[in-house]
Formats: structure tokens, sequence, C-alpha cells
């Protein structure tokens, strides 16, 4: 099968790209910006395992070019961001842009497209439940983000019907690890224990699931899975203290110590923002962020284990994304030279050689 990838360079596309190309597929990269690699160019060859397109969501005459001659798309782009100061680019890329591409793939001739949506469709509980693609979100906390993929699903199965595509919506939950380009808000919650001096921890839970699980899950999809069907992408449900213990454990260090409950969390996100605004510096927690604590967000991956989906460990995952936070530039030295990392974090990211 020829295969679309958009947001190719992200970290969900870039793990589907890899997990479909080891299968067997022939994979086109479909990506904003130029390929930094020497001769690369619209249509470029990278490597043996695919090729790299251009396109932007903006532009449907370049999505259509990009999806010519594929049998499917996975349309992984999106804006990952909490904040009001976000919110418009967040639900212009993740509606618009969807609905673009979907109807650029049945332009193209491409009769199925898989959407990355999240897990957050579904909402979260008062109690550490599970929930299904059966659940909605409901009365709860919701971040512009939430409300944005709500109305990506709606759209993006509006579109499909309108345009003869079969469209599938897979929805990953917390997504951990790497390779990243920048740093999303996932693994932002690993990288804000490692700077939390107070080693504190929240009340709640979430699903943490490796990148490439996720990758893996959006070609089982692809190959076996039913249209117009929802399926959690989930890895372990864990409470935020047990999520916390285990980045401690594996990254070395001690805590969790305080539970932080909602208004307090909130009250330390404005002094963050504060200091923020003072600094010129981002905040690794919004308020938005901070409005969810307390509620869990657990999922129940069944459906997707029913085609043969089977995640690795929440601790793996954790080991994955503190393997590519100690090998970027987001860990401060001082805080880097004080970890002292297992061998599983030093065991799951991979060597790459490159040339001296």
């Amino acid at each position: 099968m020829r295969i679309a990838v958009t947001g190719a360079s992200g970290l969900v596309g870039g793990q589907v790209v890899a997990a479909a190309a080891a299968s067997g597929h022939q994979v086109r990269a479909v990506v904003r910006r130029r390929v930094d690699v020497p001769g690369a160019g619209p249509g470029a060859v990278i490597g043996e395992d695919f090729e790299t397109v251009r396109a932007s969501l903006a532009d449907p005459d370049s999505l259509r070019a990009a999806f010519a001659g594929c049998d499917a798309v996975v349309h992984c782009a999106a804006v990952y961001a909490f904040g009001a100061e976000r919110a418009a680019e967040v639900e212009r890329v993740n509606t618009t842009g969807t609905v673009a591409v979907v109807q650029a793939a049945a332009d193209a001739g491409a009769g199925r497209v898989v959407v990355t949506s999240s897990s957050v469709t579904r909402g979260s509980a008062a109690t550490a439940v599970a929930r299904t693609e059966l659940d909605v979100l409901g009365d709860e906390p919701a971040p512009a983000y939430y409300a944005s993929k709500v109305e990506q699903e709606r759209l993006a199965l509006q579109a499909g019907e309108h345009g003869g595509v079969a469209v599938l919506l897979a929805l990953p939950t917390v997504v951990l690890g790497g390779p990243a380009a920048r740093l999303v808000p996932s693994n932002a919650i690993v990288l804000r224990y490692l700077l939390d001096l107070t080693r504190s921890t929240y009340p709640g839970g979430c699903n943490v699931v490796d990148a490439r699980d996720v990758g893996h899950g959006h070609v089982l999809l692809l190959e076996r899975g039913e249209a117009g069907q929802r399926y959690l992408l989930g890895g372990q449900n864990l409470s935020w203290r047990a999520l916390h213990a285990t980045v401690a454990e594996l990254a070395g260090l001690p805590g969790p110590f305080l539970e932080v409950p909602r208004p307090l969390a909130q009250a330390m996100v404005k002094v963050a923002d504060g200091w923020g605004r003072l600094t010129s510096s981002a905040p690794l927690v919004t308020a938005d962020e901070a409005d969810t604590v307390g509620r869990w967000y657990w999922y129940d991956h069944a459906r997707a284990s029913a085609l043969g989906y089977s995640p690795r460990s929440g601790r793996d995952a954790l080991a994955s994304s503190l393997a590519w936070l100690l090998v970027g530039d987001k860990v401060p030295r001082w805080v880097r030279e004080g970890l002292s990392p297992s061998a599983e974090v030093r065991a799951a990211r991979p060597l790459v050689p490159r040339s001296l």
C-alpha cells in the first residue's frame, strides 16, 4: 500500500512513517518545511524507506499533489498546545486543516484516511475508572485543545462521508519518547518532575504510551480497522503518584512527597506564569493543565488490542521519555548532573552512528 503521512516530522508522525515502512508499505512523508538533506526537495527520496514532499494544510493544491497516487493517508499534523494565546491556532489547524486533508485525499483517490485525534475526546472521570470509545467529553475542565479534537473528529467523519472516503480515528493517550524536534506537553510532564525541587505529585492520573506503539497502532488501524470507528491507543493507566515515583526511580531522584491539590496547583501556575513573563520564558505548565488536576484520564484500549495492538509498559514509556530528554537541550546542566539514570533509561534510546 502507498501511504502518505502528514506531520511526518512530528513525534507521532515520525513513528507512523517508521512503522509503516517497517511493515512493507511505500511511505510518502508529508512535511511543511524543507527537509535538511543535501539535494532534498519535493519528491526527493530520503534513504531507502520513504520519500518526502512538502505541503501545507492551508494549501489544498499542495495536499492533493502530495497525496497523488496514494492508497491511503494518515493525518498526524496538528497543533498540540495549551494556553489561551494559542487557542485560535489550535482550533484552526486541528479542525479546518483536517477537513482539508480528508477532502484532498478524496480528490486524489485515496480511499482510506486515519486521523490522529486524542483520548481526551472521551473525557475523564472523578474516580480511577478506565473510559472507552463509547464515552464522551462531559461537563468537566476542557481546554481549547480538547474542544478542537472533539470537533476534529466530528468534521473528519463528516468530510469522509461526503467525499466517499473511509475515515478512522486514532485516539492516543499521553505519548512519550522521541525523537521529537520540540518539547511536546506529554514529554514536558516528565521534565517538570526533573525540575521540581519540591518533588510534588498530584491527585488523579493518566494513561501513558510509548510513541513507537502509537506509530504501530496507526498502521494496524490502516490495515485492519473498521471505517467510522474510534480506537484508543493507550499504554498503562497510572496515578500521578505512581507515575512520578517511576520517573524518580528511573532518574535516581527522591520522592514524590507532597500531593498538590487543584487549588494549590492553580495558584502555582499563576506564580510560574508571572515569572515566565518577567524572564520572557515559556512556563512548563499552563492554567489549562492545572484545571485538570484531580481527574482520572484512564482509558481501555481493548478495541485496538483486538486488531493486534500490544503496547509496552508505562515504565518503558517513561524510560524512553527520559532517554530522549537527557540527550536534548531542555534539561539544564545543574539538573542533569544530579541525576543517576538507570540502565533502563540508558538502554531506551538506540545509538545512531554519525560521521565525525
